[in-house]
């Protein structure tokens, strides 16, 4: 039997599950090339307050480039669906355009920003990945990732650097009523793969991540980018360590000093 060991702590973990942005690939590096593709197609529309819908998403845009994202921002944690309604809402303020015209021209700029975001260039693999998917693979522990992304964009990046086909699920928000932090996509996972929310790791970059996995019942592992994002963790996490490559698979005999599990936060 496989067990995790985040360093004296082992966990009897039956399912293990990532977010994506932030986690497995560099957020901030695929923040800035996905805003600067937004930004690119409002800047096409007469009266478009471009500097607003920064502001208002926590994108720091100087001299026509993308300088930083807020972590806690709505860019760095709204679903799609959510920037598309904020981003109409502002089309609505400034361009006097009926509800109904503004919701598709959002949605149609989002739709164009993304044929033509070039994603493979704004992936930036982070430390650990995917060699923990391997190791999880290895010892036959299942995982899969739940993300505030879309489904076809999770799939290209996932597919780019590991075998898609190895995730036994992907949840998005269109799978659930609410998103994170509420645990709705923990709950659909311990459903689908039938097994006990406390033996789900949920591991994360965001205070959501773990909020969500703390609401759960589950395992909350943080690893933040930051140490504002660390301080928010603190409270809802299991543990908060560095580094993916800190997460070790052993077996249960051979778990040193490990021998009492911890199952939940």
């Amino acid at each position: 039997m496989s067990m995790l060991r985040i360093g004296e702590k082992c966990f009897d973990v039956e399912v293990v599950v990532f977010d994506k942005d932030g986690l497995l690939f560099d957020s901030q590096h695929f923040w800035k090339y996905l805003a600067e593709a937004r930004i690119k197609k409002l800047l096409q529309m007469d009266g478009f307050p471009v500097d607003e819908w920064c502001s208002t998403f926590g994108i720091h845009y100087q001299e026509n480039n993308v300088i930083r994202v807020e972590p806690q921002g709505i860019f760095a944690l709204a679903p799609p669906q959510e920037e598309i309604i904020v981003t109409a809402s502002l089309m609505c303020k400034y361009l006097s355009l009926d509800w109904g015209k503004c919701r598709d021209l959002a949605k149609k700029v989002f739709d164009d920003s993304d044929e033509a975001f070039d994603l493979l260039g704004a992936l930036l693999p982070k430390a650990g990945f995917p060699d923990i998917f391997k190791k999880l693979k290895a010892a036959s522990i299942p995982y899969g990732i739940a993300t505030s992304d879309d489904y076809a964009r999770t799939k290209m990046s996932i597919s780019a650097y590991d075998c898609f086909e190895d995730l036994n699920f992907i949840v998005t928000p269109l799978n659930v009523k609410l998103g994170k932090p509420n645990p709705d996509m923990l709950h659909l996972i311990a459903e689908k793969m039938r097994v006990p929310l406390e033996k789900i790791m949920m591991i994360g970059d965001s205070f959501v991540d773990v909020m969500m996995a703390n609401l759960a019942g589950c395992i909350g592992i943080g690893i933040p980018d930051d140490s504002e994002m660390k301080h928010i963790m603190e409270p809802y996490a299991t543990c908060i360590i560095d580094s993916l490559e800190e997460i070790e698979v052993v077996e249960e005999v051979y778990t040193n000093g490990c021998e009492n599990a911890e199952q939940s936060g």
